[in-house]
């Protein structure tokens, strides 16, 4: 093995340790305990292609670096090295928001965004979300500053499962998306609404007559 892959397999290694104690680190136990199939099935994965003598790399290409004044961005960030777990979370992750907020992606109020984290265009994007390995993280965007943000962690532990992985990313997107109603203008305080006043020339508003009374019988 040439030094270029005794590299590449070291890196392997590391990238699966790490891999694994950041997503126990991120949570809980339930989902910690669901998430050991899915870390088994990496862990198999990496030794493949250790004995293959390298991992393929992601392709290059420029950063969308397209700014988003106001909407939701839902980003994935991946890494040179790119497994085939990581490659279904991106994958369940756009199906996701292309079946289930059409209409937004369309008006641009939800934007999808794929991004390489190990690129130094994308590394202080990076740093902000506390992104570490490969994750689908949510920024609320207002006058083209982030607002609110969220980190995905639990797609690793629901990849696993479609149905149950749809329903986490639609829940979290749909509580980020703005979606307060502004509410109904009111006079400022101290101040007496106007009382409408008629026309000139319009009839006067009518009064109600007072209730005729009985007459008193003697």
């Amino acid at each position: 093995m040439d030094l270029k892959n005794a590299v590449v397999v070291c890196l392997i290694s590391l990238f699966s340790a790490t891999l694994v104690l950041l997503i126990a680190r991120a949570l809980d136990l339930q989902a910690a305990s669901r998430l050991e199939p899915q870390l088994a099935r990496i862990v198999e994965e990496l030794q493949a292609l250790r004995k293959q003598g390298g991992m393929a790399a992601a392709p290059g290409g420029e950063v969308d670096s397209k700014p988003v004044d106001d909407g939701l961005v839902v980003y994935y960030f991946h890494s040179n090295a790119r497994c085939t777990t990581c490659r279904a979370i991106e994958s369940q992750s756009h199906e996701t928001v292309e079946s289930d907020f059409a209409s937004q992606l369309e008006s641009g109020e939800v934007v999808w965004k794929v991004l390489n984290y190990e690129d130094p265009a994308v590394e202080e994007l990076a740093e902000k979300f506390e992104v570490q390995i490969p994750v689908v993280v949510l920024a609320r965007m207002k006058g083209g500053q982030i607002e609110d943000w969220k980190r995905l962690d639990k797609v690793w532990a629901l990849v696993g499962d479609k149905p149950a992985f749809a329903e986490y990313v639609r829940d979290e997107i749909a509580q980020l998306l703005d979606t307060v109603e502004e509410p109904p203008s009111q006079a400022p305080p101290g101040e007496t609404p106007e009382i409408p006043v008629p026309a000139p020339g319009s009839p006067d508003i009518p009064v109600p007559a007072p209730p005729a009374r009985n007459p008193i019988r003697q």
